[in-house]
């Protein structure tokens, strides 16, 4: 079965079970969980699942960071808030960006309103995300060392970055 079937199924399927609200209150401060809750539940269970694979990824390096790591993870969509795109235009999204990535992303536009700008708003939320979140963690007086790191957890690797960057990507592509 495919990545994307998979996220799609999870989606779907999207629970919050009370290890994971107890697991989200011992690693985010208040502020930061509050953002954490602003997501709508299908990213929630994917922050979540990002962050349960990250440590486990964590547990075979040394020198990490393991609170910035998932307080990373935790927080990295953010950006994608409930109730501002919804899973159809989601799923339509990322159909566009597999056959026509350069194209749908000069087309994607803020703002909600029709059908249509509602799906070019999915499709500017679906690439803009990691900047908006970094902004509202920024807003919300997050450090400045997480703002970072969520704002280019989308961008090429570089030299010098931080190894829980590394690992936040690592563990995103893996759910």
């Amino acid at each position: 079965m495919s990545k994307r079937v998979k996220q799609v199924i999870s989606a779907l399927t999207a629970r919050i079970t009370e290890a994971d609200r107890q697991f989200i209150g011992q690693h985010l401060l208040p502020g930061e969980a509050a953002l954490f809750w602003q997501m709508n539940l299908p990213d929630q269970r994917h922050a979540l699942n990002v962050a349960y694979t990250a440590l486990e990824l964590a547990a075979q390096e040394r020198g990490i960071n393991q609170d910035l790591l998932l307080k990373c993870a935790l927080l990295h969509d953010v950006g994608k808030v409930k109730g501002d795109v919804s899973t159809a235009d989601k799923i339509i999204t990322v159909i566009l960006d597999k056959f026509a990535p350069d194209w749908v992303r000069k087309w994607g536009r803020s703002g909600r309103g029709g059908k249509i700008a509602n799906l070019r708003h999915a499709v500017h939320t679906y690439y803009h995300h990691a900047a908006r979140g970094a902004a509202m963690l920024s807003a919300a007086g997050v450090a400045a060392e997480i703002t970072g790191i969520v704002a280019r957890h989308h961008e090429a690797p570089a030299d010098g970055e931080p190894p829980e960057l590394r690992l936040l990507r690592t563990a995103d592509s893996l759910n």
